[in-house]
Formats: C-alpha cells, structure tokens, sequence
C-alpha cells in the first residue's frame, strides 16, 4: 500500500506543486493589491484557501479509479492494495494541504503584523493561539479529506457503473464534502462552533460527525473498488 501511496505522489506531486506555488503568488498579490489600492479587512491567504484547495483535492481524487486502476493491475498491484495505497494518498494530501494552509496563516501573521495591517482586520485574526492553530489545522484536513473521499465516490462510480448511473451517484458521492461544510460551517470559528439548524456543534461533535461521513465513505469506495472490472473507458 505505501508503494502505491508513493507512487501516486510521485506522479500527482508536480501538480500539487504547481497549484501550491500558484495560490502562494495569487494570495500575495491580491492581498497586496487590495493593500495598497483598497482596505484590507479580512484575511487574504483565508479568502484564497477556503475554497480553491477543497475543490482541487476533490477532482484530483476523481481521477484515482478511472486513470490509475487498469495501470497498476497490470504491474501486478490488487485492486485491494490500489484502494490501500489510494486511501494513504488521501489522508497524505489532505495533511499537506492542511499544513500548507496553516503555514499559510502563520506566515500572513507575520507580514500583517510587520506591516500594521492587524488593525484594519473587521474580526479576529483566523489563528491568533494555539488552540486556534490546532483548530484550523484539524478542520482543514478533514474538510480536505472529505472532499477528497467524495471525489474518489465520483470517479469510481462512473468507471463501474458507467456515465449515466454515475451521474445519478454524484449526489450520494457529495455526501461526505457536503456534510463536512454542513457541520463545521464555510467560515473559520475561533471559538470551534458552528450553527447547524439554530443548534451549537461544538468543534469535537462537528469533527466526529466528519470522521464518520468520511470512514462511510471510504468503505463504500472499497466495496466498490474490491471487485470492479478493469476497463480501458468509462463510456
């Protein structure tokens, strides 16, 4: 299973590259763009990592069954090492990410501050202590993770159930992306809360409850990636 995990980074790694470099420099110039020209009230690296890094982690796992399967069967890997191997994937990348996106903060913190900046901020600073750092970092990957778990959903259904039944289990598949966004909110919380339905969640029930969807969800990938047929298409 390492092996394929390893194997994987290798050849999906150069665009994660790619995509990390890229939100950096975007991140930096917006941020100092509005700086300069405009009123800089929010965190630039949050408004640019909210959502982007999600919604990449997620298509890249689509690609997993459809475009990697077939090749590693035939070097002799069993679709139960592949699923092993594509699951550490997915818990690496995630945790990249997620420290990425903490080292993020850390980093803008540090610049803000340098540059006098903290004060125009409408509310606190996403990380301003340790219990946020771990807070934020624990929400990104899971957050991270989930969506990853939903791509990998999506792209299994359509290579063993075909185009138009995949279509179809694209709604179940999102389940575990969009619980996530459901229980822990679409905006950072200082305080590890969320609103759900005029109810309180705290941080701990909010990931839990992401923990389940997500395990759910990987077990469906394994039911489905365990036996499916090696196919040179998916239409």
């Amino acid at each position: 299973m390492t092996t394929v995990a390893t194997s994987l980074f290798r050849r999906v790694g150069p665009a994660y590259a790619v995509f990390a470099a890229l939100l950096i420099v975007v991140v930096a110039l917006v941020g100092t763009l509005i700086a300069v020209y405009g009123s800089l009230t929010e965190s630039a690296w949050h408004l640019g990592t909210a959502s982007t890094v999600k919604w990449f982690v997620g298509p890249v796992a689509i690609l997993l069954v459809p475009v990697f399967l077939r090749h590693y069967v035939a070097f002799g890997v069993t679709r139960r090492q592949f699923i092993g191997g594509g699951l550490l994937f997915g818990l690496g990348s995630a945790a990249a990410f997620a420290l990425l996106s903490l080292a993020g903060f850390g980093v803008e913190r540090l610049v803000y501050g340098a540059a006098g900046l903290m004060d125009g901020l409408t509310g606190p600073y996403p990380v301003h202590s340790a219990g946020t750092a771990v807070a934020v970092l624990v929400r990104a990957f899971l957050i991270y993770l989930a969506h990853f778990c939903s791509g990998w959903l999506i792209g299994a259904g359509f290579y063993r159930y075909g185009p138009f039944a995949g279509l179809l289990l694209i709604a179940p598949a999102m389940i575990p992306a969009l619980g996530s966004e459901l229980f822990f909110g679409t905006e950072w919380s200082p305080i590890g809360a969320t609103t759900l339905a005029g109810l309180r969640l705290p941080f701990a029930v909010s990931a839990l409850l992401t923990v389940v969807l997500v395990t759910a969800g990987f077990a469906v990938v394994h039911a489905i990636g365990r036996t499916v047929a090696i196919r040179g298409k998916i239409y």
